[in-house]
């Protein structure tokens, strides 16, 4: 299994196998991330995998999974971070899925100052993950997701494979199962927006772009998958106009 067939089966994992993976599967996770290019270039980040039993030496806050292990990502704070943070690890979760891993992302949580990874990185998000107690695999039809109509307008016919990629984003996890990507297609091009006015917006509203980033990972995994050259691109005519009800973030560009 790869990337592109993993998003097609992944689902959220909350229990688990309170046993040691082997070391090289633990190696080849980390390598894996290390080995992944930026969203966005010059964005420093720094990957730090966990034991369950040194989580509370990082974290304070409510542990809401409780799993063997932990996959910590830290960034450098500067524009773009969030997107690129949410596009590297849920690539990282996707690997996980191909290697019969079940994993989940974790809110809420509070790193210990103390315990900072460098002076210039903050932490932004992390997966637990492990051997899982159940089945780690569901059919794409049994995702809870909104109707395609619900997340995408398509602006005149395009062909397969931007169909694919768009169908991989709608199935793309996001905190609280908020979905908030908004996508306007083309033949081309895809827009990519953030719907506004998310329900419980004080909390969804610090991870949404996050979560933007997760959906990219979906729609640029499948398009290396499928051969499009895609380029992303952020379009000053677009993110000038003000709309009621999404926010402009970004585009792809197929060529």
């Amino acid at each position: 299994m790869n990337l592109y067939e993993a998003i097609f089966v992944r689902k959220t994992v909350r229990r688990y196998k309170m046993v040691p993976l082997d070391q090289s599967l633990l190696d080849s996770i980390l390598g894996f991330a290390q080995s992944m290019p930026m969203l966005f270039q010059d964005i420093t980040v720094n990957y730090k995998l966990l034991e369950h039993s040194d989580f509370k030496k990082y974290f304070s806050g409510a542990l809401t999974t409780k799993a063997p292990y932990y996959f910590v990502l830290y960034s450098e704070n500067k524009q773009g971070y969030q997107m690129n943070a949410g596009y590297l690890i849920q690539q990282v979760s996707l690997y996980m899925t191909a290697k019969g891993l079940g994993s989940c992302y974790l809110g809420m949580l509070k790193p210990k100052k103390n315990k900072a990874e460098k002076p210039k990185l903050d932490y932004v998000i992390t997966l637990a993950f492990g051997e899982a107690e159940h089945e780690i695999y569901r059919s794409a039809d049994k995702a809870k997701r909104l109707p395609m109509d619900d997340v995408a307008i398509f602006k005149n016919e395009v062909n397969k494979n931007i169909k694919a990629m768009v169908q991989a984003a709608r199935l793309s996890p996001s905190s609280m199962n908020s979905q908030p990507w908004r996508l306007v297609v083309y033949d081309n091009r895809i827009h990519i927006f953030c719907k506004k006015g998310i329900f419980l917006s004080d909390v969804l509203n610090e991870v949404k772009l996050i979560d933007i980033g997760v959906c990219l990972a979906h729609l640029l995994v499948t398009a290396e998958e499928l051969w499009v050259d895609v380029k992303t691109v952020h379009l000053d005519n677009i993110s000038n106009i003000s709309f009621k009800k999404n926010d402009y973030v970004i585009s792809l560009k197929m060529y």
